[in-house]
């Protein structure tokens, strides 16, 4: 065997910048183009304009795809807003259902991923729904205002980020309860 010199070195040093040069080489189209503007084609409502202690509420978040590109990856939320979003025990969330692979609840939030991909035009729809605790922490009446929050990557590798919409305090989705 040779000896190790420093032509030898110089020779590979050169063939590991050549490969890294020829890898790192993609088209500019290829590189992820981060949006974060706010996203489109959300809606979201409750069902119950009002509600009485003890009653069951269904929330509904659609998110339309309204772009060129397919979503690959989507995040949904929904939870109440402020000053709601402090009431320990007002309600519980009870259940998920519609197109999402998967539901969980954490406090005063449920999160949603809905089925993907969402071809351009196309829909998915989540539920969630919520009791009202009968013994609320308020006297009178009191307006529960819901606050979504949608995330969505589209194309592989991900070309676009978007998310939003901050619809809190929306009459879609206020429920006065008495």
């Amino acid at each position: 065997m040779k000896p190790f010199s420093a032509q030898r070195l110089g020779a590979i040093l050169a063939a590991l910048l050549g490969l890294g040069l020829i890898f790192a080489a993609q088209p500019a189209s290829a590189a992820t183009t981060r949006d974060d503007g706010v996203i489109t084609g959300v809606s979201a409502s409750v069902d119950k304009k009002t509600a009485a202690p003890g009653d069951v509420l269904t929330l509904t978040l659609s998110l339309t795809n309204t772009e060129s590109t397919p979503i690959t990856f989507a995040y949904e939320w929904i939870g109440p807003s402020f000053p709601s979003n402090t009431l320990t025990g007002a309600f519980t969330f009870t259940g998920c259902g519609g197109e999402q692979v998967d539901c969980g609840v954490n406090g005063n939030v449920v999160g949603f991923h809905p089925t993907a991909p969402i071809e351009p035009g196309a829909t998915r729809t989540v539920t969630a729904t919520v009791r009202i605790t009968s013994t609320p922490p308020w006297t009178g009446s009191y307006t529960l205002n819901w606050a979504p929050y949608v995330y969505a990557e589209y194309g592989y590798p991900v070309t676009k980020t978007r998310s939003g919409p901050f619809l809190d305090g929306t009459p879609d989705l206020q429920t006065v309860i008495s």
